[in-house]
């Protein structure tokens, strides 16, 4: 007798891939790249290193997190899709809201450079979202 959802397994399995890889892009860009980056070059430099790799990295890192969730979908999971949409739209939130600027500071006011706790602190919160997502694609709920 023929399974009348073939494709879910195939689904399934996609989804936890494709959060897998998110994952693991959060934990180089927290851990390794953003620290290297500070620990090595002058904070100028090392706040453009960041600010580039998030404006070019993260966009990527949200279309994989909803592609899972296009996956989670597909497997039947839709608390797993929902989780991992969540986390493409905090990698967006990141592109966008979160990433080092090119504002000008306001006269009379210091400006604090706080891009390494930005970029690699709020990425990393991502982490435990996708772990869920991961988790609850593969209970199928």
């Amino acid at each position: 007798m023929l399974d009348a959802h073939p494709m879910e397994p195939i689904a399934q399995a996609t989804a936890i891939v494709l959060a897998g890889a998110s994952l693991g892009w959060i934990m180089l860009f927290s851990f390794v790249l953003s620290p290297a980056a500070f620990a090595t070059f002058d904070a100028g430099r090392a706040e453009r290193l960041v600010k580039h790799v998030m404006n070019r990295g993260h966009g990527i890192l949200g279309l994989i997190a909803f592609l899972s969730a296009i996956a989670s979908l597909m497997a039947g999971a839709i608390a797993g899709a929902a989780v991992a949409a969540t986390a493409g739209v905090f990698a967006f939130m990141c592109k966008f809201a979160l990433a080092p600027r090119d504002d000008k500071p306001i006269k009379g006011h210091r400006v604090v450079k706080t891009a390494r706790i930005v970029a690699s602190g709020l990425t990393a919160f991502i982490m435990p979202v996708l772990i869920a997502a991961i988790v609850l694609t593969m209970l199928g709920i």
